[in-house]
């Protein structure tokens, strides 16, 4: 099994810390709501065990993106389906686009795009690195399915997800007030070369 040390680990959440801030700007002024992104945790998880924590039976929602660079491999965000939803009914704000699938899918790609690349670019600032990625794509369904999916990018498909657990606040959501907490985890899926690359980079950063 494949782990992070503590100061790898600390690193990534520090640069994550960053990145979700810089996407909380972004989604509150998108949302026209007060925002919060916090980054709770992060590690690595084999695949088996994302299955045993989320069950076939709950139907999720993942936005997916290539990455390409001094990294290469898939950031992931995964939400349950009905937060998903959720989220993507608040980006519209039209009750005409709300009943239209396919503009809710736009609206999680936008999603991806701001959360994916705002990590991405705390990454490539701190770490002296260069790091793309490609249009989003949207898988619906059971999590090993959207899994097996993200891993099908890959050319080397890792046995090891690196997990950045994310719990998004958002005010006013639904139909409550207050905040209203949404979970959602992204995960960078990455092959083993770009996995050492990553620590390697971490290591000269804090040398």
């Amino acid at each position: 099994m494949d782990t992070l040390n503590s100061f790898v680990t600390d690193a990534l959440k520090e640069i994550g810390s960053i990145g979700m801030g810089n996407a909380t700007t972004s989604l509150s002024r998108l949302l026209g709501r007060n925002v919060r992104l916090n980054l709770s945790d992060v590690g690595m998880l084999q695949q088996e065990k994302v299955a045993m924590i989320i069950p076939d039976s709950i139907t999720m929602a993942g936005v997916m993106l290539r990455i390409e660079g001094d990294l290469r491999g898939v950031a992931l965000l995964l939400f349950e389906f009905s937060n998903a939803v959720l989220l993507s009914s608040l980006m519209l704000n039209d009750p005409e686009q709300a009943g239209d699938p396919a503009m809710h899918e736009s609206a999680l790609a936008e999603l991806g795009n701001i959360i994916t690349g705002s990590y991405l670019g705390a990454i490539t600032s701190f770490l002296d690195i260069g790091v793309l990625h490609d249009v989003p794509e949207i898988s619906i369904g059971p999590v090993m399915d959207i899994l097996k999916r993200a891993s099908s990018l890959i050319e080397n498909e890792p046995e090891e997800l690196l997990n950045i657990e994310t719990m998004f606040m958002v005010h006013n959501a639904g139909d409550g007030k207050g905040l209203n907490t949404i979970y959602g985890d992204m995960f960078l899926l990455l092959d083993p070369a770009s996995l050492d690359k990553l620590r390697e980079s971490i290591g000269k950063m804090l040398a």
